[in-house]
């Protein structure tokens, strides 16, 4: 039997912990905080005495994830038998010794849960959704280990075992679990396990529902994080001649695109006529402040293989410079070799933040290109960065990390949290063009699909990315016209498109009232590292 707490009881929040703001020179632009509307409800985790660690650590973690999305203030567990306290206990078996007023999570977790490739998910149906379970459910409770199965989807378990990796060097869709077991990568698996334990942590078994997550921003109901990798930029007539050539290839080999061949075909003559094919970055701030979005610009700051762009820093100064006070945050685009053979990353965030004169926050790898999560993951720290949004497919779209919002990923050497947010990558223009040719559905059907997804069940802190929405040079034009679309549509969803960096400034309140990214000082208009 389960006996929830009465919410009517006055609630001490405890050590839920503040946020000092102050003015500086850097000026970013944050969102209005949602301040009065959801008061963050005290949460505690207890675990019974035969959960050991490392079990311990992962469920904290899961549990950590899951308070910040949901907005549950963590309290430590000798703090948290106060009144008003959500308290949820961990564990094999709950004795009645324990006390009635806990949530029992069953635990089912276990560190060989893939042995031997594992055993297919569980499916079953709630909610009018179907959930996939690696662990099973509790044949006494009927309930999932939800905190496990959190885990398992954000700590990237499900990949850990993959040994084969494609021409890249990167791990093949075709071994991740969507591709092998025929689940859709377009349906957030984490979001949903963290809306059925929120109503059964209202609701008990009374109501089957999949709670939404409420906004920390008191102005929109939904955040897209967009950005921009520069991959190729204007330089030169014959840079951008070669690459205008290369797509007339591309258009008939690859995508198959009469479209893209006749528009990169009118851009050679363009080119020759004298325009500035790929010169882009004018129009989309112009664009942005029409559509009122702002975004961040990945950019490449060392040239090690041929895969990287065509540009060096100095090439795109004036495109860069003063990017900040324009409403632009920049950040370092991993070069191709940065991760897997040079561990070059926290040298070019270094010489970029030089560059600019501001420091560098986030990283994208080009290529999305890493092995190893946690080398990636290493890299990352090394580079003091405070976000990264790798994490994502290169030929399909959706939720990698079943997460439809922003998460620090599991640092397994350790066992401990990661001292950085990962920023889902759900909607890349190249990966849409791949998912809407082999599934043969519209593009803009697909792009619709992934956000309504992560409006339904939360306030998002997903990634868009976009190379170049102006011209047709990456994608062909009925792709870059799913982002106009996109952009055009987010008031009637109350959706906002913010950069990085105001994503950081305005969210991060959430992560650190559970408990999460404490070394991270963040103000008003500043983001800085404090002692890890």
């Amino acid at each position: 039997m389960l006996v929830f707490i009465d919410e009517s009881k006055s609630i001490n929040i405890g050590r839920v912990r503040s946020l000092a703001f102050r003015t500086t020179t850097r000026q970013v632009k944050t969102i209005p905080e949602s301040k009065g509307v959801n008061d963050p409800r005290p949460i505690s985790l207890q675990f019974s005495p035969n959960v050991q660690e490392p079990i311990r650590s992962r469920i904290r973690y899961a549990f950590r994830v899951f308070a910040a999305v949901y907005d549950h203030a963590v309290v430590e567990d000798e703090e948290g038998t106060g009144a008003g306290v959500l308290r949820i206990y961990y564990g094999e078996v709950l004795s009645p010794q324990t006390g009635l007023d806990l949530f029992y999570v069953p635990a089912l977790y276990h560190q060989n849960v893939f042995a031997d490739g594992g055993k297919p998910p569980r499916r079953l149906r709630y909610a009018g959704e179907e959930i996939c379970l690696a662990c099973g459910v509790d044949s006494s409770s009927g309930r999932p280990d939800w905190l496990g199965e959190i885990f398992l989807w954000l700590s990237s378990s499900y990949e850990r075992n993959v040994s084969s990796r494609d021409r890249l060097g990167r791990i093949p869709y075709e071994q991740m679990i969507f591709a092998r077991e025929g689940i859709s990568p377009r349906k957030p698996h984490a979001a949903l396990l963290m809306a059925w334990m929120e109503n059964a942590l209202d609701q008990g078994n009374a109501k089957e529902a999949l709670p939404r997550a409420p906004s920390p921003i008191s102005d929109a109901e939904h955040v897209v994080i967009c950005s921009h990798d520069i991959d190729f930029y204007y330089v030169n007539r014959f840079t951008a001649l070669v690459r205008l050539i290369k797509n007339l290839g591309v258009a008939i080999v690859h995508y198959r695109s009469r479209s893209f061949f006749f528009d990169n075909l009118k851009m050679t003559l363009q080119l020759l006529g004298g325009k500035r094919i790929g010169d882009y970055l004018p129009a989309l701030r112009k664009a942005g402040g029409e559509h009122d979005f702002e975004y961040t610009v990945f950019v490449v700051a060392r040239q090690g293989h041929r895969r990287d762009p065509n540009y060096r820093l100095e090439q795109i100064a004036g495109e860069l410079s003063g990017a900040e006070e324009k409403g632009i945050s920049v950040g370092v685009h991993g070069s191709y070799r940065s991760v897997i053979e040079d561990h070059t990353l926290a040298e070019e965030t270094k010489v970029l933040s030089k560059f600019t004169g501001a420091k560098v926050l986030t990283n994208r790898q080009h290529w999305l290109r890493f092995s190893e999560h946690q080398v990636l993951f290493e890299e990352i720290e090394r580079a003091e960065l405070l976000a990264d949004s790798t994490l994502g497919f290169s030929e399909a779209v959706g939720f990698r990390n079943g997460a439809s919002f922003a998460f620090p990923p599991y640092n397994f050497s350790e066992e401990r949290p990661c001292e950085f947010l990962e920023v889902p990558l759900v909607l890349m223009d190249g990966s849409l063009e791949a998912a809407s040719r082999v599934l043969r559905r519209p593009p803009q059907e697909l792009a619709e699909e992934v956000l309504g997804e992560s409006r339904k069940y939360g306030w998002g802190g997903i990634g868009l990315i976009w190379h170049n929405p102006i011209e047709p040079l990456s994608v062909p034009a009925e792709i870059n016209s799913v982002f106009w679309s996109c952009a055009k549509r987010t008031s009637k969803s109350r959706e906002k498109w913010v950069s990085m960096n105001q994503f950081l400034t305005s969210c991060i309140g959430r992560y650190q009232n559970a408990g999460l990214l404490e070394g991270m000082q963040v103000e008003a208009n500043l983001i800085e590292m404090g002692t890890r």
